[in-house]
């Protein structure tokens, strides 16, 4: 009875003071939706249908992570507008709501390669944060991400990982990176066996050199289908959409 109190509450509070959409600033016409119509169905996507739900099929994505260690990759989109609007500013300034909506626009994606048969992980995992920098920060968007799908997915977010002191991979080329990020990464002290399958999630894949490093921790420990999952991915240098 209270939720159904609520929901009419804010359906009347919609239409007395309707939300913009997020990216056009028009009116929407549903409570809860943060993009109209429009915009949503001009968000850039990724032609799934030829890689089966598995982007390291697709050679323009490919070439652009070379000598990948995990075994499948899911992202939105290419790293390119909107989502190269909203990711910085859930990431650097703290804007929830458009950390609501690639969370939202998530969640859709993974329902709809859910239904195309696509193999689902045992848990789930995320790329830490230096303890000083998430305390700078606030949270790890990464985790958040992880734990909206997990919920959405009903299977566990497991912590799996510590980050050592080291500079921004922000700028970096990829043999710099790899420098960066060598003895970076540590895997906790496990209580039990991890799953067969485990999916790493982080908010963007660019030269794949993160991914690599906790790609080769899981192996370690076990795990022998590593996926990782992605807002966007950085286009392979050449591409143009």
């Amino acid at each position: 009875m209270i939720n159904l109190i609520g929901a009419l509450y804010r359906r009347c509070w919609h239409y007395l003071l309707p939300a913009q959409c997020m990216w056009c600033s028009l009116p929407l016409a549903e409570p809860k939706k943060q993009l109209c119509v429009y915009c949503q169905q001009a968000l850039p996507e990724l032609p799934y249908q030829l890689c089966h739900c598995n982007l390291l099929w697709l050679p323009a994505v490919a070439r652009g992570l070379k000598r990948a260690k995990f075994d499948r990759l899911l992202c939105l989109a290419h790293y390119q507008l909107p989502y190269q609007h909203w990711i910085p500013h859930w990431k650097y300034y703290a804007d929830l709501a458009a950390g609501q909506l690639l969370q939202q626009q998530m969640c859709h994606l993974l329902i709809r390669c859910k239904a195309n048969n696509m193999q689902m992980p045992q848990a789930l995992t995320y790329v830490p944060l230096h303890w000083r920098k998430q305390q700078q920060r606030g949270f790890n968007q990464a985790q958040l991400l992880a734990e909206a799908l997990g919920q959405q997915l009903q299977i566990p977010v497991l912590a799996l990982f510590s980050k050592e002191a080291s500079h921004s991979q922000r700028g970096l080329n990829r043999r710099q990176r790899l420098h960066n990020l060598r003895h970076s990464f540590k895997l906790k002290p496990l209580p039990e066996p991890l799953p067969s399958h485990v999916a790493l999630v982080d908010d963007v894949i660019t030269t794949g050199a993160t991914a690599n490093a906790l790609t080769r921790l899981l192996r370690r420990a076990g795990v022998c289908t590593v996926s990782v999952w992605t807002l966007t991915v950085t286009p392979a240098p050449g591409y143009s959409a």
